[in-house]
This record gives structure tokens, C-alpha cells and sequence, in this order.
């Protein structure tokens, strides 16, 4: 098993997101183009007290570090993942780095609503059908192609997510921005592990909250194999090796992923793993309950783990 995973980890980054982000097809990229531009109205740097605001155009590129945050996942991959709701905002924890100094960098945090359409529902049930028929074997979908000839496991919500993120890191280099950071809960912890772990030199350092890409862990007390590979396949994507300045959180009683279930992370050198099983904040059910529950109020204010972040910004600048 661990011989193919590295097959689809190569397979994964050095095709798969080359493949995205230079040839792929005209018309998905017309879809694809489409869906930023109704993203990008949930786009912008938030201040310290939650609030939007424009960046100042004379401002220090060079002294400035930008703290990119991206959300969880949901919803059908064929469905656009708008950020209307506070679940896929910015949470305090975040924004109030806003403004903070650390040494002759100040940080400013931005917001990235980054969800994007994945398979149509007719591509999802062809890859599921071909996967299912192939004893849940995931090589056997790699190759898969839709009628223009583009691979089917390039559109997967998963990898077009990442391919959001990835263009506004390149995006904001373009215009002169050198430090950047990833935050983000869920999915969005879980992307920026991998494109860290992928494109180290490209992105200073993450701070994920509760990483998790494969639906609820203990949905069934013996999860399928097809379910198991699934999710082997995502964490393959992760080069654990080649993590570094990363800070993730987790709780004990997460649905999705817990310390238990995420050793691969929590028992790497490469990680500061912070376990906040023990935390006083109660889970509120708009944040996904202990899944979010560093997304709170009261953890940004009164777990004294939240002081963790100031400590890993600090240590790595």
C-alpha cells in the first residue's frame, strides 16, 4: 500500500496541479474562471476587530506579512461553496493577528473564500461507480478522463480548492509579497498542509485548525475499505517529511479528525501538535461543535493555547 500511495503522491503534485494550473481544457477553465469571480466578492483583509477593510497601497511589502485563511468543506462537489455564514469566515483567532507586529513584520489577515465547484454529479458517480467495480482500488480511477480528455480526479473538489489557494499565494507574490502564511480550519487546515508539504519554499509557515478532508471518522464503527483508501489516498498527499513551521490544533471529541486518528501529524518532529481536548470553551453548533471550537470566541480570548500562535509567529520570524 505504502508503495502506491507514493506513486499517487508523485502522481498527485507533480501532474495533477501542474496539469491544473497550466493546461486545462478551455471550457473547465471557463467554469473555473466563473466560480473566482463569484468567490472573489467574499475576498478581502479583515482588522483586528473582525471588520473588512482595503490594504494600504503604499504599504511595506517587504515588512508585511500576509496570513492567508481558507475554510472548511461541504456540500456536493458539484455545488459553489459560497462564504456567506460565519462558518466560513475568518474566525478571532485569526483576525485579531490583524495589525500584529513581530519584529519589523507587521501581519495582515485575509480572508479566501475558495470554494469552488469539483465533479458535476454525472463525473462523481462514474468515479465512484469505476471505483466501487475495481474492489475500491483508488489507481484504478487515476486515469479516468471526461469527454474533453482532462483527468476526472483533477476536478475533484479537493484538488480545485487547492488550486484556489494556490493562485492567490501567486497572486499576492506577483505583487510583491514575499511572507506568506496559510490558516485555516478543516479542509481548509487540511489544503494548506499539503501545499506547504509540496511547495515549501513558496509558503512560510501554517497554522491549522483541526485539518480534516475525508468526511466524519466515526460515521461507521468499522469504516469500509473503500472509505480507508480513500482517505489514505488525501493523506499521501501530505509529505510529512517535508512539513515545516507547522502548528495544528485538535480535540480529542472531533468527529473528523482527532489526536488519535491524525498521528501521522501528531507524532512528527516536524509538527507542533497542540491538543485542546481539555479546553474550558463550550462547542457552539454554528462552529461544528468540538470540530471548531478553536474558531470561537472564547478559545481566541480565553484558552490560554491561543497564546501558542503568538509563540509559533514569533519563533518563525
Amino acid at each position: 500500500m505504502k508503495k502506491k500511495l507514493d506513486k499517487v503522491n508523485n502522481f498527485y503534485f507533480y501532474t495533477i496541479i501542474f496539469f491544473l494550473l497550466i493546461i486545462t481544457s478551455a471550457s473547465s477553465e471557463t467554469r473555473f474562471e466563473k466560480d473566482l469571480k463569484k468567490l472573489s466578492k467574499y475576498n478581502y483583509f479583515v482588522n483586528s476587530d473582525g471588520n473588512r477593510y482595503e490594504l494600504d497601497k503604499n504599504i511595506d511589502k517587504d515588512k508585511t506579512i500576509i496570513l492567508i485563511y481558507s475554510h472548511g468543506s461541504a456540500g456536493k462537489d458539484s455545488s459553489l461553496q459560497l462564504c456567506k455564514n460565519s462558518w466560513y469566515q475568518i474566525p478571532p483567532t485569526v483576525y485579531q493577528l490583524d495589525g500584529f507586529k513581530i519584529k519589523d513584520f507587521t501581519i495582515k489577515t485575509y480572508q479566501l473564500c475558495k470554494g469552488a465547484r469539483g465533479w458535476t454529479q454525472k463525473e462523481e458517480d462514474l468515479f465512484w461507480n469505476i471505483y466501487d467495480k475495481n474492489n475500491q482500488d483508488v489507481n484504478s480511477v487515476l486515469n479516468l478522463k471526461d469527454e474533453n480528455g482532462v483527468f476526472l480526479i483533477n476536478k475533484w473538489k479537493g484538488l480545485i480548492q487547492q488550486k484556489v489557494i494556490k493562485l492567490k499565494i501567486e497572486e499576492f507574490k506577483k505583487e510583491g509579497f514575499n511572507n506568506i502564511l496559510l490558516s485555516g480550519h478543516s479542509a481548509g487546515g487540511w489544503d494548506s498542509l499539503v501545499l506547504k508539504s509540496n511547495f515549501p519554499d513558496e509558503i512560510d509557515g501554517v497554522i491549522a485548525f483541526h485539518p480534516a478532508r475525508s468526511g466524519k471518522f466515526a460515521k461507521e464503527k468499522k469504516p469500509h475499505r473503500g472509505w480507508v483508501n480513500w482517505r489514505n489516498y488525501k493523506i499521501s498527499m501530505i509529505k510529512v517529511e517535508q512539513l515545516e513551521n507547522v502548528l495544528v490544533f485538535s480535540h480529542e471529541k472531533d468527529k473528523y479528525e482527532n489526536p488519535r486518528t491524525s498521528k501521522f501529524l501528531s507524532e512528527s518532529e516536524n509538527v507542533r501538535f497542540v491538543d485542546v481536548s481539555d479546553t474550558n470553551c463550550k462547542k457552539k453548533l454554528k462552529t461544528g461543535g468540538w470540530h471548531g471550537i478553536t474558531l470561537t470566541k472564547c478559545f481566541a480570548n480565553k484558552d490560554p493555547r491561543n497564546e501558542e500562535v503568538i509563540k509559533y509567529l514569533e519563533k518563525l520570524f
